[in-house]
């Protein structure tokens, strides 16, 4: 595994936790046009591709909807030359790679967003809820399932890019990102090697289709389903949002405040490495 080439163009992995705002951090980043996007590539061969890891939620049919997306596949697209763009820009699921270390893509920053998870699995629990009927039962841990509920997964990526690869840290906290984004897309940019404007703070919606993304055509189709980056995609600008609210989980389930226990601990050791803002 190779550091990052100072050539151009700049290409950075921004590895999350489902439901963290990465949507919109990679709609700011990209926002100006000159990018190229691969949007949850890893995950759609975990979940859809050839290899895939796990089951298709609730009762649909458990196939391989996305044929093209081995884990291979995905590491030669993003290593692939693009001498027009400005930057390349992954952003993925770190739960999507556990194990599988040799697909990473070489010459790429590798970046971290992390959301509390008290935040984070009342979102998913309100996600699995929205699923439409033809879906059969859907449950939390249906959309995203991994040993580690994602974070574990996200801290054991983050130690690999720091005492394998030697990168240096680079991690953002997504209540931190809409409370101060001016100051935290700075310090995110200036680390990067990428040059921040005040543009980058307000885009227009539906980037995804504008600058054409590369996204799997299954993942526009789910959406249209059921709306899971409806908001996201429409978003214009970091949404302050229920950032501003206290994180207060005693009215959950007994399932969800186990998930919110374990991860903690993970999500609490990326903390310390947090860009402040």
């Amino acid at each position: 595994m190779s550091n990052p080439t100072q050539e151009p163009p700049l290409k950075v992995a921004a590895w999350c936790i489902p439901r963290s705002l990465s949507s919109a951090l990679t709609q700011s980043i990209t926002s100006q046009g000159n990018a190229e996007v691969f949007f949850e590539y890893y995950a759609t061969a975990a979940h859809s591709g050839p290899e895939k890891i796990f089951k298709s939620p609730g009762n649909t049919p458990n196939v391989v909807r996305a044929p093209l997306h081995s884990f291979q596949y995905v590491k030669d697209q993003l290593e692939a030359s693009y001498p027009s763009r400005e930057i390349v820009f992954l952003k993925d699921m770190a739960y999507a790679v556990d194990g599988r270390y040799d697909k990473l893509p070489n010459g790429y920053i590798h970046t971290f967003l992390t959301r509390h998870p008290g935040r984070v699995f009342p979102s998913l629990v309100r996600l699995a809820a929205s699923f439409p009927p033809m879906f059969g039962e859907v449950k939390y841990q249906d959309i995203f399932p991994s040993p580690g509920q994602c974070y574990k997964e996200q801290w054991d990526l983050f130690e690999y890019v720091t005492n394998e690869l030697k990168q240096p840290a680079i991690v953002i906290d997504a209540d931190d990102l809409v409370a101060n984004p001016a100051s935290i897309m700075k310090q995110y940019c200036d680390k990067i090697g990428f040059k921040f404007t005040d543009d980058l703070l307000t885009w227009a919606p539906d980037l995804v289709t504008k600058h054409k993304w590369n996204i799997a055509k299954n993942l526009l189709m789910a959406n249209q389903f059921i709306g899971h980056y409806r908001r996201a995609f429409g978003s214009t600008s970091f949404e302050r949002g229920e950032c501003l609210q206290e994180i207060n989980y005693d009215n959950e389930n007994d399932d969800v405040k186990a998930s919110i226990e374990y991860c903690l601990p993970f999500y609490e050791k990326l903390l310390k490495n947090k860009i402040n803002p």
